[in-house]
């Protein structure tokens, strides 16, 4: 029986850990996983962008290792408009991230984030950590 396709969105917090800590292992699983759709919107991507160009990484990592990843991420992730309105998350700059998993059809929401990860599923995604999400559960 083949594998069920994952439509998946993966948090900034996330994003930022791959480039601090230089561990792409989880990030290459991702990537090479043919069964998995990466979800972004221009918000996320704006968003990831902003925070890693914030002065206290700049000595973690280098703009061309930012601009390296975005490439990546270019060439493999399926943007998508996003017109939904969602305001149910305590933080409500989260509200983006619900907004896209509803328009994308997102199975999952890989975060770091604990107002995002305490609500565990949001309409049809089921939000959780990137170890959580590896580990098949």
């Amino acid at each position: 029986m083949p594998k069920r396709k994952h439509r998946v969105i993966i948090d900034t917090n996330l994003w930022i850990s791959f480039l601090l800590t230089k561990n792409f292992s989880k990030l290459d699983n991702v990537f090479a996983d043919q069964t998995l759709t990466l979800l972004f919107s221009q918000e996320l991507l704006d968003e990831f962008i902003e925070v890693a160009r914030r002065p206290k990484f700049k000595r973690y990592f280098s703009l061309a290792d930012l601009q390296a990843l975005v490439e990546q991420i270019s060439l493999r992730a399926e943007f998508v408009t996003v017109t939904s309105e969602i305001t149910i998350c305590r933080d409500p700059k989260d509200n983006f991230l619900l907004a896209l998993a509803t328009d994308a059809k997102a199975s999952h929401l890989i975060t770091g984030d604990k107002d995002l990860l305490d609500l565990q599923q949001f309409e049809n995604t089921a939000i959780m950590t990137i170890a959580t999400y590896l580990s098949g559960k």
